[in-house]
């Protein structure tokens, strides 16, 4: 990415510890090695394996916001940055294993609400702003949550209504557990656009 090697160190810097990686953000990630994000009026600082970034906001192409939710861990943030050049810095409130971590929630929210903040508004008019993933990746959660709840919640259902068998019951509620933060979260990762002077709550990782 675009990044200065002046030493110059900005002013009024606010540090927030969490996790990040270069690159797209998607593809598989075993551990995150890096983390530590400082935002200033002057730009973004942050160590990549020992070695120093920054850069200034002008070098920012794209911003994607998304929310995730893993099943028995629960919900995550992701903030994806593209530079012009092309390259990506992604952070998250996931832990260095990539699990939810829910004491990096309010962090995360924080950095999002930072990070905007310090957006001119020359930065707002240029760059894109987008929420959730792709039309594919949305296209592709909807038709799996739709044959999940079918054998999860709708066939369970049916077998206890028919049958009055108590396993079907368990069945019934289990997939309920599932399927229900499935479809909250493919409801805020629908594919749009957003106003980066107005943060909406289904722009951040809650329950």
């Amino acid at each position: 990415m675009e990044a200065s090697a002046s030493d110059s160190t900005p002013d009024e810097r606010r540090f927030y510890d969490l996790h990040f990686r270069e690159g797209p953000a998607s593809g598989i990630l075993l551990r995150y090695r890096d983390s530590g994000m400082r935002l200033s009026p002057a730009g973004m600082e942050w160590y990549a394996e020992g070695e120093r970034r920054f850069t200034d906001y002008s070098t920012i192409d794209a911003v994607r916001l998304q929310t995730g939710h893993i099943p028995k861990s629960g919900y995550f943030g992701m903030c994806e940055i593209t530079f012009r050049n092309g390259r990506n810095v992604t952070i998250g409130s996931l832990d260095k294993w990539g699990s939810p971590d829910g004491e990096r929630l309010d962090d995360y929210a924080e950095f999002v609400q930072d990070f905007h903040g310090h957006l001119s508004d020359d930065d707002r008019r240029r760059i894109r702003f987008e929420a959730g993933g792709s039309a594919f990746r949305h296209a592709f959660g909807t038709v799996a949550v739709i044959l999940g709840g079918l054998m999860f919640v709708v066939l369970p259902l049916g077998l206890l209504l028919y049958t009055g068998e108590v396993k079907a019951l368990f069945i019934l509620v289990g997939g309920a557990a599932f399927i229900i933060p499935a479809v909250r979260t493919l409801k805020r990762n629908t594919p749009r656009t957003y106003d980066p002077h107005h943060l909406d709550e289904d722009l951040f990782p809650h329950t």
